[in-house]
């Protein structure tokens, strides 16, 4: 992409250089610099998935995924927002809100990730709860954050940190 034509309000821009980079760092007072890692995320960091299933049904019940989301632009800036579709037939039953649990537990267990997240449909009551269920916290309303069918829809988004109660045990 060529930047030689984005002008506007007095302003223009130009490519980010090496050297544009280290007179901003030089000049700069700190104030919101993220820490500094030099650790490369993580391989599989991107995300993942798995099937839910129960032994007594031959059939996958739905599945639970994540991927991740970077909050600035180092390692510890990375946090997952998890994701469920379960089958018809496997809602309301309870197996959502335990197919979640699973996944927190397992992403804190295996990962270093400091934050979870999670978004759903404003309308999606039933997920809401069950992301209550599971200890994590309603943060606010992500406007228009969604295009279903064709029409852009809110969303709620909820988190949980790895120091929450909710995950100690405290």
């Amino acid at each position: 992409m060529t930047t030689a034509a984005i002008e506007g309000y007095g302003l223009r821009f130009t490519e980010y250089t090496d050297e544009d980079r280290g007179y901003l760092q030089a000049v700069g007072d700190g104030l919101f610099d993220v820490d500094n890692d030099p650790r490369p995320l993580p391989v599989g960091a991107e995300g993942g998935a798995f099937t839910i299933r129960r032994d007594d049904v031959p059939e996958p019940l739905g599945a639970v995924s994540w991927v991740a989301m970077l909050h600035g632009p180092s390692y510890p800036c990375l946090a997952y927002n998890i994701g469920i579709v379960l089958a018809p037939a496997a809602r309301g039953r309870g197996i959502g809100t335990a197919a979640q649990r699973l996944l927190l537990e397992y992403l804190f267990a295996y990962t270093d990730v400091y934050r979870i997240e999670a978004s759903t449909d404003v309308d999606n009551l039933a997920e809401q709860r069950c992301l209550e269920r599971i200890g994590m916290c309603r943060e606010g309303v992500l406007r228009g954050a969604q295009l279903r069918a064709g029409i852009r829809r809110d969303v709620v988004l909820y988190a949980v940190l790895r120091e929450d109660p909710a995950i100690t045990g405290e």
